[in-house]
């Protein structure tokens, strides 16, 4: 296999990481900070809100490590495998879980504190939409996996 977009893949995974630490340390809790200023009548908020913003992100980061770990797999021919498949479970459940946490946060806002506005809606909309394609997505590749890994076995045991 080329190991060119391998090589790739993990500067962008290096990248985007590095970018959630970011947003974790320094970007989300600054938003909130203005945000809670701004907006005094719902600055109770600002603490919570900036916790799950911030486990969000660590379960998006969790999916990267996990993706890296598939990617080693791949270099080291040992994908179709049963260990694989407890990565690709890794990143079903955190980018599950990602999108729940988007999807609450979203409802409360809106719903139970009643602010936001259709900005707010559609965000938690593309985000809601966005991370359930690829939990569906995965679920497709997992199934793909098995058979390939099934095959792999198969041809194994005839060789």
């Amino acid at each position: 296999m080329n190991m060119l977009p391998l090589a790739l893949l993990r500067a962008f995974l290096i990248l985007i990481f590095l970018g959630g630490l970011l947003w974790q340390a320094w970007v989300v809790p600054t938003l909130a900070a203005q945000n809670a200023a701004l907006f005094p009548e719902v600055a109770f908020l600002a603490t919570p809100y900036t916790v799950v913003v911030i486990v969000a992100i660590a379960c998006l980061q969790v999916s990267m490590a996990a993706i890296w770990k598939l990617l080693t797999m791949v270099e080291r021919r040992t994908i179709f495998t049963l260990r694989a498949f407890g990565w690709v479970n890794t990143i079903i459940a955190s980018i599950a879980v990602a999108t729940f946490l988007a999807l609450s946060l979203g409802i409360h806002l809106l719903g139970a504190v009643g602010v936001g506005g259709p900005g707010v809606a559609l965000a938690i909309a593309a985000l809601t939409t966005c991370g359930s394609a690829f939990v569906l997505l995965m679920l497709v590749m997992k199934g793909l996996l098995r058979r390939a890994t099934n095959l792999e076995d198969g041809m194994a045991e005839r060789v």
